[in-house]
């Protein structure tokens, strides 16, 4: 099972419970599965699933519950940071952010695209959505910024009680929509469309197949399809990569990493792994994998599993067992996953090797109608150039890693008005010209941490 498989399973789980719960809101399970903003749906699994008192959620992530007793280097903390700018976003819900050359842009309920000032924080531009009332999906993600064009997604049919999908390449200079391009489902996260070397690549129109397009006009260059899995899309090297994995028990048991050539679309497979998998990023010129190694029939379930690394220039595989899934964030060699209770979690990318634990310290309050639920702080977002890993909770609280032994290097605040409990979404934290531009609901902020210095 798959994150597009584990998104339906939710649904279902959810839509189950919340009749037996009458001060469950009506929407809960679109916007807890559906309201992930840059992390792993298999994080969001594992707070969906604790609504339904299911207590695997820290396992689903890490197998980890906190600190493992590794004594951590002794290092000076900072405390001094440089808040550049901190504005209010219009609207009333901002999904996710991204940056580009001297600016962020950001999607909301309200708003395809907006565009800020990344020196000022000053509004430039705004695209404002069409029938803002219909219930629109979240993104979990932008695809991205190039060559002045802002990629977002928008309603395909707004206004309709199922308005799917558009992907929108939005003219940053102009202002004007350049072209649309329609999703065959509501996903709207980071594998949805990826920017490759000469074009687009996006969900087609129908299932269970992909289109490259030209990033200029929209116009179709090649598709590919594929039967009997599910598949995660990427750009690596600015080459198209699919990471597929069985879609039923039917399907044949195995799982593949295949090559899109660029120019045609002519698949090449570069390795083939007996089971399902989940992806789980790159590691340089390198696929990393998760699947299920005792017994477990769903990712959620705790246990055991194999990491696997595919050389994508040779093809060569090399696979680790590993106490739990290490799922998160990849940063030059380190997969930086979540553990349970607002502790982060370092793994090697080479083998799986658990090399640090770290509780945040960070204020993630608990849901008062659910105790088992509390808020999530955001992916982790790397400075490689001071090597430190950073995190924000929805309170406005900062702390920066080491990204190497997990020591508490920088805590920092950001003053944000007092909002309610949202369980299962996290805020959103990127690295900008070596500071931090955070997005918290509509408040979104560019702050420079104060490092200390290293020791003489």
């Amino acid at each position: 099972m798959n994150a597009d498989q584990l998104d339906r399973a939710i649904r279902d789980v959810l839509h189950r419970w919340a009749p037996d719960n009458p001060s469950a809101p009506t929407d809960i399970a679109d916007r807890i599965v559906r309201r992930h903003r840059r992390r792993s749906l298999m994080r969001v699994t594992g707070a969906a699933l604790g609504l339904t008192g299911i207590a695997f959620g820290a396992l689903l992530v890490t197998g980890a519950g906190g600190d493992d007793g590794t004594r951590q280097p002794a290092s000076r903390v900072s405390k001094q940071s440089n808040l550049l700018w901190q504005t209010t976003l219009p609207g009333k819900s901002w999904d996710a952010c991204t940056t580009g050359p001297r600016a962020v842009y950001c999607r909301g309920a309200e708003y395809d695209g907006i565009g800020l000032d990344a020196r000022t924080g000053k509004v430039v531009w705004q695209q404002k959505a069409k029938d803002v009332s219909s219930g629109r999906s979240p993104a979990g993600s932008l695809p991205g910024v190039r060559d002045g064009v802002l990629y977002s997604y928008a309603d395909h049919a707004p206004g309709a009680p199922g308005a799917g999908t558009d992907l929108v390449a939005l003219d940053i200079g102009s202002r004007q929509v350049l072209w649309k391009h329609e999703l065959a489902d509501d996903s709207r996260r980071r594998s949805s469309a990826v920017l490759f070397d000469g074009g687009v690549l996006a969900n087609a129109p129908i299932f269970k197949s992909v289109a490259a397009l030209d990033d200029r006009t929209g116009r179709t260059l090649w598709t590919y399809s594929w039967k009997q899995a599910d598949c995660d899309r990427a750009a690596i090297g600015g080459v198209p990569y699919l990471m597929c994995s069985p879609d039923s028990e039917k399907a044949p048991q195995r799982s593949t990493v295949v090559r899109l050539d660029p120019a045609t679309g002519e698949p090449q497979t570069v390795a083939t792994v007996k089971g399902p998998t989940a992806y789980i990023g790159t590691d340089g010129d390198a696929v990393l994998l998760g699947g299920m190694a005792g017994g477990q029939r769903f990712f959620s379930d705790p246990g055991p599993a194999t990491l696997t690394r595919v050389d994508l220039s040779s093809g060569k595989v090399s696979q680790h067992r590993v106490n739990s899934l290490p799922m998160g964030v990849v940063a030059d060699g380190i997969i930086l996953a979540s553990g349970g209770n607002g502790s982060a979690v370092a793994y090697s990318a080479d083998d799986g090797k658990r090399l640090w634990s770290r509780d945040l310290g960070l204020k993630l309050r608990k849901d008062p109608r659910d105790p088992t639920m509390r808020e999530l702080p955001s992916d982790a977002a790397v400075d490689l150039g001071s090597r430190v890993a950073y995190y924000l909770d929805p309170s406005g609280h900062l702390v920066g890693l080491d990204l190497d032994s997990g020591a508490m290097r920088w805590r920092g605040q950001v003053q944000v008005p007092k909002s309610q409990v949202e369980a299962g979404v996290a805020p959103e934290l990127m690295v900008y010209d070596h500071g931090l531009i955070g997005q918290i609901g509509g408040e979104l902020f560019r702050i420079k941490p104060m490092l200390p210095k290293a020791r003489s």
